[in-house]
């Protein structure tokens, strides 16, 4: 039997694990407890979407924004909220299996037994 795998702040299709890390992350963003983590559960969202995403479509742009918003030294939540906004929605409409194997893809274990 396969074991099931606790990767990333991005839990399969649970809108607490999903949505609410990277929303949370989005509201840190300018203030003094602004960490890693916040930063990383963007970056999380972002790199899902662009493993999982029409290399062609908006969403794919979407996360590739997103991914170079996080990169710079200053961040700005109002760039960053309608693109977190937007990867975060089209996620969680994604089918669990496709999700978490963009996740194993991303970790370097997909294939791989557990």
């Amino acid at each position: 039997m396969r074991k099931r795998k606790k990767l990333l702040p991005l839990g399969i299709k649970d809108q607490v694990k999903t949505e609410l890390p990277a929303l949370i992350a989005l509201e840190a963003v300018g203030q003094p407890w602004f960490c890693d983590d916040h930063l990383t559960d963007m970056m999380s969202l972002a790199m899902v979407c662009m493993v999982l995403a029409d290399k062609d479509s908006e969403i794919h742009q979407d996360a590739s924004r997103l991914f170079l918003e996080l990169g710079k030294p200053t961040l700005d939540g109002e760039r960053l909220r309608p693109l977190v906004g937007r990867t975060s929605v089209w996620l969680q409409r994604q089918p669990n299996g496709r999700v978490e194997r963009a996740i194993d893809q991303l970790l370097g274990t997909h294939g791989k037994a557990g």
